[in-house]
Formats: C-alpha cells, structure tokens, sequence
C-alpha cells in the first residue's frame, strides 16, 4: 500500500474535528460536550517552537465549560495519536492506534500531561490528585502503516458518544470513504444516510 498516497494531513484532520464539535451544537442532547485543540499543538510544545501560554493564547474559559472530554490529536513523525482529558473520569488517556509504539514516546507523553495537569485543568479548578494516566491496549488497533488518523478521528468519533469504540481494521476501508463524503458535504453522517 502507498502510504503516501493514503496519508491524511493535519487539514483533514482538524476539518474532521470541526464537523464533531458542529454535530454537538447541533444535537447536545445526543453527544457529549467536548473541545478539540488544532493538530499542531502538541508538535509546537514538543518541538518548543511555542509555550503553553502562547498555545492557550485566545482559548477562553467559556469554551471549555462543562465539557465532557478535551481532545488533542497530534501527528508525531507521520503517525497520528489521540491523546484526550476525560473529565468525568477523571483520566487523561493516550490512544496510539499502533500496538507497538504505545509505549514509547515518554517526552511527548510528559509534555502534554504537562499542558493539562499545569495549565488546563487547575485553569478550570480541578483537583489533580485523583487524576490517572492510562495508555490502553485493549482497544482498536491499526494493521497497516496508512490508517492511523482515521483511527484517530474514529475514537474521537466514538468519544463523543461515550466510552465505547466498536470498530476494527476492517471498518476502516469504509470509514475513509464515509470521512471523504462527510468532509465533502461539511457535515457528519449521522446513519441511514441522514447528515446534519
């Protein structure tokens, strides 16, 4: 497979994420409230080309009030993870899609904790003493080298209809094709060829 021809950019991406969040304005009481931070977060602290407060730059509290979960998806050298805050639960949850990376990456994983256990989280008066980290395994996992940001959009999908994500490898054939005609129309498919 062609991984170039197949690879999807941080536009796509964050286009992707902007249609979830529309779907919650336009139906709150099917999915959970939630914020997406733009792609190139985490890329811009790792690298340290910009500091948190200049990330968080513009971000008002508003924005961020009762939210349900908090997401950050990021591309780190050409693979794409989700890293997310659920604030209910009270966990910040890394979900690389690649079995065999999910325990590497500690500096990034240490910068983007460091976002959210010093900057975001305490900004919204939380209490960081019964937060967890976890890097699941037992969830959907990429077997090829071209996937991994439709698994990332696809967990974020799942997300914000709670904690479940029932979709495998196989599903992804038919997900890329559903993630090119949503992006096409500006609105996710909400099933039975109904969109927003």
């Amino acid at each position: 497979m062609n991984k170039k021809k197949y690879y999807i950019n941080d536009e796509v991406v964050n286009k992707f994420f902007d249609l979830l969040k529309r779907r919650y304005e336009k139906f709150p009481h099917k999915y959970l409230k939630h914020h997406s931070f733009d792609s190139a977060t985490a890329a811009w602290l790792i690298d340290k080309s910009k500091t948190e407060a200049h990330v968080l730059k513009g971000l008002e509290k508003e924005d961020l009030k009762d939210v349900a979960k908090l997401f950050v998806p990021m591309c780190l050298h050409e693979h794409w993870i989700l890293f997310y805050a659920d604030i209910d639960a009270k966990k910040l949850v890394w979900l690389d899609p690649l079995e065999h990376t999910r325990v590497s990456k500690l500096w990034e994983k240490h910068v983007i904790q460091r976002l959210f256990l010093e900057f975001i989280l305490p900004s919204l008066g939380h209490d960081l003493k019964d937060w967890s980290f976890d890097v699941p395994n037992n969830i959907p996992s990429q077997k090829n080298s071209v996937d991994c940001a439709l698994f990332v959009m696809k967990y974020a999908d799942c997300l914000t209809h709670g904690n479940y994500l029932p979709f495998t490898q196989d599903d992804m054939p038919h997900f890329r094709h559903r993630t090119l005609l949503d992006l096409y129309h500006g609105s996710l498919c909400l099933g039975k060829g109904q969109s927003y």
